[in-house]
């Protein structure tokens, strides 16, 4: 916990000794980088900022009284992953290298590691929570998606609320939390937070996820050991991702792999050209390892048998 004030301090001291003690601070939360903060040297700053871990994700609140507050960041040779900030007090003007954005209280925004970081508040300065999320625990959650980073979501409505709502309840219980109940939330706010920084994206890159996820199916619908967890592994995406993914799309991964395999069967029992393979052969060469189960899902979707839909020259299976 930083809790601090220059009040003490001559004039000529508190920007430098501020700084020193906000570089320390920060430095202990991400090692990976160095911060250098400025403030106005002739003010009197009251700052307090408390940190925590949420499994992977480190959270912190911030309070600073300064109408400035900028950030020095050292990059780091790999981007890290992004940072979730929820205004609570302001308004605040966060300048980056390349951008400059006006937010309001109960605004949230994706902030990607930078050089330089500014933030401009009114006299009264400004309190915001921070939660870091580092790529490793991004990647199996985001379907392939881009974080819309330096977009601004509202806080008071649709998902935005909803992480609003979970990061500041995490936040108040934070010292009654036990280890599990924080991996739980972990995962918990990850996902929201992802949902909420791949919202502005659209539904295209979901559906090229789709689109792959159902590539690969198809090319071993013929292997009656087709499971999600190699489709998910072949496209690179984890599990979870593949049965949201389907999910998303209107039906879950098995009943849409049991679909392709009784179109296909039902092209070949209808086939003069296919006239010599059994109605058996015709189950087993699509994945059915049960001729019962095939029978029974055939009669579900075609409302005939499989042997009343064979031409009137069939060769009977």
């Amino acid at each position: 916990m930083l809790n601090f004030t220059t009040g003490a301090l001559p004039t000529r001291e508190r920007a430098e000794e501020y700084s020193r003690v906000l570089a320390k601070y920060y430095t202990a939360l991400e090692p990976d980088r160095i911060v250098a903060a400025e403030i106005r040297e002739n003010e009197v700053l009251n700052a307090s900022s408390i940190g925590f871990d949420m499994g992977k994700l480190s959270c912190s609140v911030h309070r600073c009284n300064s109408p400035l507050h900028r950030y020095s960041m050292r990059r780091c040779s790999v981007q890290t992953g992004y940072s979730l900030q929820y205004i609570k007090e302001g308004p605040l003007t966060i300048v980056s290298d390349d951008n400059e954005l006006h937010v309001q209280p109960g605004d949230l925004v994706f902030i990607r590691p930078l050089r330089i970081l500014e933030y401009h508040a009114p006299a009264g300065g400004s309190k915001t929570i921070g939660v870091h999320i580092p790529l490793r625990a991004l990647k199996p959650i985001t379907y392939g998606r881009e974080i819309a980073v330096d977009q601004v979501f509202p806080g008071n409505a649709g998902i935005g609320a909803c992480v609003a709502a979970l990061i500041e309840t995490i936040v108040n219980c934070s010292s009654q939390l036990t280890s599990s109940d924080r991996l739980a939330l972990q995962i918990s706010l990850s996902e929201a937070m992802v949902q909420l920084g791949t919202s502005a994206m659209g539904p295209s890159v979901r559906a090229d996820v789709l689109q792959n996820l159902k590539a690969i199916a198809t090319a071993s619908l013929e292997d009656p050991e087709l499971a999600p967890v190699e489709v998910a592994k072949s496209a690179g995406v984890s599990l979870r991702t593949l049965h949201r993914a389907f999910q998303e799309s209107g039906q879950t991964f098995a009943a849409w792999v049991s679909e392709q395999r009784l179109e296909r069967c039902h092209m070949e029992l209808t086939d003069r050209n296919c006239l010599r393979r059994s109605i058996t052969e015709v189950a087993f060469r699509w994945g059915f390892s049960e001729l019962s189960t095939f029978d029974r899902n055939f009669r579900r979707r075609y409302g005939v048998s499989p042997r009343e839909v064979r031409p009137a020259t069939q060769i009977q299976g």
